[in-house]
């Protein structure tokens, strides 16, 4: 089913025990309505009881949707609706961490304004600023060291390995900037 018809079902089924409908088919209306920045849709979906911190394994949470999209009007309204920036959803991390790994510096910084734990570690994925440096974003990495990212804070993933920020720098630029911060590579490398 297409996505704008799923949205179509979840809004006009009455509301049943707190969610339109099936349960299941309102949390991906709202995941829908995420990724596609449907904001009426997603205003609605809310209004009539979906909760905003709905989860669906696979994809995380609406908030996780749009903060690795860079929607930040998305991010905003969730937000208002209550929806929790260090909620985590094990195999889809947590929407600062999304909003980390895609290098959108504005969903991150929103996330961060909403008192999002820039070192939270989720486990079976990492932290923020790991998941920014792996993947070369140096103004969100900068954004996340500005409001207290621990330079240092690894752990052990991948069968035991050790990830820190710096070990996981892909670029010349990250890894730099995070050496002058004091970080190092960890216990193992």
């Amino acid at each position: 089913m297409p996505p704008r018809s799923l949205l179509m079902l979840a809004l006009l089924t009455p509301i049943l025990g707190g969610c339109a409908g099936n349960q299941t088919d309102t949390v991906s209306a709202l995941l829908s309505a995420a990724e596609h920045a449907d904001l009426d849709a997603l205003n609605r979906l809310i209004a009539n009881g979906v909760p905003p911190d709905s989860i669906q394994r696979g994809d995380g949470t609406a908030l996780i949707v749009a903060a690795r999209q860079g929607d930040t009007a998305i991010v905003d309204a969730l937000l208002r609706a209550g929806a929790r920036p260090d909620l985590s959803v094990t195999g889809d991390g947590n929407p600062l961490i999304a909003a980390a790994a895609a290098g959108q510096h504005a969903a991150a910084a929103r996330l961060i304004a909403a008192k999002a734990n820039v070192n939270a570690i989720v486990p079976g994925d990492e932290t923020p600023l790991i998941a920014a440096a792996r993947n070369g974003h140096l103004d969100v990495v900068e954004l996340l060291v500005a409001h207290g990212a621990d330079v240092n804070l690894g752990m052990l993933a991948d069968r035991g390995r050790w990830r820190s920020p710096l070990n996981q720098a892909k670029n010349a630029a990250v890894h730099d900037y995070l050496a002058r911060q004091g970080a190092v590579a960890g216990p193992t490398q």
